[in-house]
C-alpha cells in the first residue's frame, strides 16, 4: 500500500522548492514566526511572486494572530535573514535564500526586551506608550538601501503609490445614498437638536450626488449638520403657532406617555412650529393634533434617532415619526 497520495486539483495548490522545505524543517522558529513565514509564503510563492507589499494586518487575518505580535515574528524573521525586505520599512517582502538563514536564534545575554514600559506626552495628547530602541529595531534590508524620502510620500511605500485610506465602517455613500450606522445617527441628533438629522442626511446625498465632490463623507456630514443647525437656530419664529396649547393637548390625550417637563424647550417648540407651517392641514388646530395625537397614544414605541424608543413629544413631533403616524391608518 502506498503512502503517497496522489494530488487532486480541486481547488489548487503551492509548489514549493525542495530546499526550502527542507530548510523549513530544520530551523529554529517560535510558533508565531512558522505561521508568519507559512503564510508569507502563501501570499509570494503561492501567486508566483518573488517579493510583494505585506502588511501585518494582513499576516495577522491568515495566522489569526494580533497584528502586533504579526509584526514583531517580522521583524524576528527580517532580523533572522530569513525574510528580507526591498527598501523600506514599508517596501516588499520576499523570502530569502536558505543558505543565508540563521537556523538557531542566538540567545541574548542581557535581553534587549524592556523590563517596564516607558510612557511620554505628545503635545497635548493622552499618554502614549514610548516603544524601546532594540536590536530587533534594525530590521535587515535587502539590494536597495534604506533612503530618505519627502514628508508628502511618507505614507506611501517606497517607489509605489500612496496608500490607501481605509474606509470609514460608519459613513458610507454609494453614489446616490449615505449609509450611516444607527449610532452616529443618535449620536448627531443629541448633538444638532432640533435638526432633523436624517432628512438632512438624504438632503446631503441629493447634492452630493448632483456634483460629485470628492471628500472626507463624515467630515461633510458634520459639516452639513453643523450648517443646517445654524440656521435652524436662527429662524425659529412662534408668531400664530400655538405651541403651548399644543403641548398641554399632548399631556390631555396621551396621560401615560412621558411628560414635557420643560416647555420652554428651544428644540422642542422649534420642531412644533416646523411640523405646524409643513402643510395647511397642520395648521387646522385641534382638529388635526387631536387625532394624531390619540393615534400616537396607542403606540408602544417609535423608532427615533436610530433606535425604538418610548413615544414622547420630542419624537412625536419629529419629521420621520410624524409623518409616518399621521399617514397611518386609525
Amino acid at each position: 500500500m502506498s503512502n503517497v497520495t496522489q494530488l487532486r486539483n480541486t481547488g489548487g495548490f503551492t509548489r514549493m522548492d525542495n530546499q526550502l522545505m527542507e530548510a523549513l524543517a530544520a530551523v529554529h522558529l517560535s510558533p508565531a514566526e512558522f505561521k508568519t513565514l507559512h503564510a508569507i509564503a502563501r501570499i509570494t510563492i503561492g501567486f508566483q511572486l518573488q517579493e510583494r507589499r505585506i502588511t501585518a494586518d494582513e499576516v495577522a487575518k491568515k495566522t489569526n494572530m494580533l497584528p502586533a505580535h504579526a509584526s514583531r515574528a517580522i521583524s524576528s524573521l527580517l532580523a533572522r535573514r530569513v525574510l528580507y525586505r526591498v527598501g523600506g520599512s514599508r517596501g516588499e517582502i520576499g523570502i530569502c535564500d536558505p543558505a543565508e538563514w540563521i537556523y538557531q536564534e542566538t540567545k541574548n545575554r542581557k535581553s534587549t526586551k524592556p523590563k517596564s514600559v516607558e510612557t511620554t506626552k505628545i503635545g497635548n495628547l493622552a499618554t502614549v506608550t514610548k516603544l524601546p530602541i532594540s536590536d530587533d529595531s534594525h530590521l535587515y534590508t535587502k539590494e536597495i538601501p534604506l533612503v530618505t524620502v519627502p514628508s508628502e510620500q511618507i505614507t506611501a511605500p517606497q517607489g509605489g503609490e500612496p496608500a490607501q485610506v481605509e474606509k470609514d465602517s460608519e459613513v458610507s455613500f454609494n453614489g446616490e445614498d449615505f449609509q450611516v450606522s444607527s449610532d452616529l445617527i443618535t449620536k448627531w441628533a443629541k448633538a444638532y437638536a432640533p435638526v432633523d438629522v436624517e432628512t438632512e442626511i438624504v438632503r446631503a446625498a441629493a447634492w452630493a450626488s448632483a456634483n460629485r465632490p470628492k471628500k472626507d463623507w463624515r467630515r461633510f456630514l458634520v459639516k452639513w449638520l453643523g450648517s443646517a443647525h445654524r440656521k435652524a437656530a436662527g429662524t425659529v419664529n412662534e408668531a400664530g403657532v400655538p405651541v403651548d396649547q399644543i403641548i398641554d393637548l399632548y399631556h390631555r390625550v396621551c396621560p401615560n406617555l412621558p411628560a414635557v417637563t420643560v416647555k420652554t424647550d428651544k428644540a422642542l417648540r422649534s420642531m412644533i412650529v416646523e411640523r405646524w407651517n409643513e402643510a395647511e392641514a397642520h395648521k387646522s388646530g385641534k382638529s388635526f393634533w387631536l387625532p394624531y395625537f390619540e393615534k400616537a397614544n396607542n403606540r408602544s414605541q417609535v423608532f427615533y434617532r436610530g433606535q425604538n424608543v418610548v413615544p414622547r413629544l420630542e419624537a412625536l413631533v419629529s419629521r420621520a415619526v410624524f409623518r409616518e403616524i399621521s399617514e397611518a391608518q386609525q
